[in-house]
């Protein structure tokens, strides 16, 4: 990625606000789909974005200082506006707040747009109070993704209020972008220009003809926090070793979180026989991601039921030929055909470990087949023509 300081024109087409840096990648779906966006936005478009310093090394950088970013060709703006973390959750303010008082205080450095890009509801709102130019808002989780009892959001302790103000914000918004085909029947109902989308993957990353070296190699990609339950994959692998000691099955982990130094404390005291199989990785990059995936044998997915919008990591997973073992709730795009693409199944580390097995004679070709249509290139600029005036 090649940066540059430059100041933006008095006007583009978007203006994107989001916790959001692009030359640090945090854990999560949002951050890949502004990836997404940023790759492939239509060429006769311009964009640009405010988001946060997550602790990039970019030289000359300064917080409320305008940069020119090229991500795979296409140039676009980017203003730090406040110094955080997104993938630190570890805040006793919201990350939601922080970033929208460095709007209020960025403002006048704001290029004018013929539109704002949102994807929280809280965003949307604040921002909407600051001007009456037209949104398009993503959901980027079910009806109650965060609001429900394994949430990690501070939306959980007030659901209600969540729910009459992104009621609110889509009766506002010119256009509405929904990952979770049931939800956007509901949001429909409050705005006619509301559209489903799958999520997708970025062919730039994934591998054309994977090699999958290591069959046996389970892949483990999220947030270490409740809702996406990186213990339950611990327990899988434990269980694997358990009634299948012969094979060599392996773990890894890749991602960060809250929970990340209690997951290492839980695997520190295994059995010497699965300790060693398993690999925490911590936080790394979309490239890694890709290259952990394309060696894999299995993409396993632990996220408890009600939270997941549509799963970004599976269909990049997919797309990489692997086969995924889900649990019950994880798939909300129904894209895991039990024998065919992978396995759905309950949350017994047993039974799970079970449909690992069996996810080895599953051909990757048809696989990566069943998402083929879920490329960055061809949604993105769905988004931009179903988005317009």
């Amino acid at each position: 990625m090649l940066v540059e300081h430059s100041i933006p024109p008095q006007s583009v087409d978007r203006l994107v606000i989001h916790q959001f840096d692009p030359a640090r990648p945090s854990p999560g779906g949002i951050d890949t789909c502004l990836r997404g966006i940023a790759r492939y936005f239509p060429s006769d478009k311009s964009l640009a974005f405010v988001g946060v310093d997550a602790g990039a090394d970019i030289p000359g950088r300064q917080v409320g200082k305008w940069e020119r970013h090229n991500l795979g060709g296409a140039d676009f703006w980017f203003l730090p506006a406040v110094r955080l973390d997104p993938g630190n959750q570890s805040r006793l303010i919201p990350h939601s707040i922080r970033l929208f008082l460095a709007v209020v205080m960025n403002w006048r450095k704001l290029p004018a747009s013929e539109a704002f890009h949102v994807h929280r509801m809280d965003m949307a709102a604040a921002v909407g109070l600051l001007s009456a130019r037209p949104q398009v808002y993503f959901v980027h989780t079910q009806e109650n993704g965060l609001t429900g009892k394994t949430s990690d959001s501070f939306w959980r302790f007030f659901g209600g209020l969540h729910h009459v103000l992104e009621r609110r914000v889509a009766k506002r918004a010119r256009a509405i972008m929904v990952f979770n085909d049931q939800y956007a029947q509901t949001v429909k109902q409050w705005n006619k220009r509301t559209h489903f989308f799958p999520t997708w993957f970025d062919p730039a990353l994934i591998e054309q003809e994977p090699a999958h070296e290591n069959p046996n190699s389970i892949i483990w990609v999220g947030r270490f926090e409740v809702p996406k339950d990186p213990e339950l994959a611990v327990a899988v692998l434990e269980a694997l070793v358990s009634v299948d000691p012969a094979t060599p099955w392996t773990l890894e982990m890749l991602g960060s979180g809250t929970r990340f130094e209690s997951v290492a404390r839980l695997v520190e005291r295994l059995e010497p026989n699965v300790k060693g199989r398993i690999t925490l990785h911590g936080r790394v990059g979309p490239k890694q991601v890709a290259q952990d995936m394309a060696r894999g044998g299995v993409f396993l997915m632990t996220s408890h039921p009600g939270y997941e919008g549509f799963a970004r990591v599976l269909v990049e997973a997919m797309a990489s030929g692997l086969p995924a073992v889900v649990t019950e709730g994880s798939d909300t795009g129904g894209i895991v055909r039990d024998g065919v693409t992978g396995y759905t199944c309950d949350r017994n580390p047993l039974n799970i470990a079970q449909r690992v097995i069996s996810s080895q004679k599953i051909e990757r070709w048809g696989v990566s087949q069943a998402v083929k249509g879920f490329d960055a290139p061809t949604l993105v600029g769905r988004i931009f023509a179903l988005s317009g005036k």
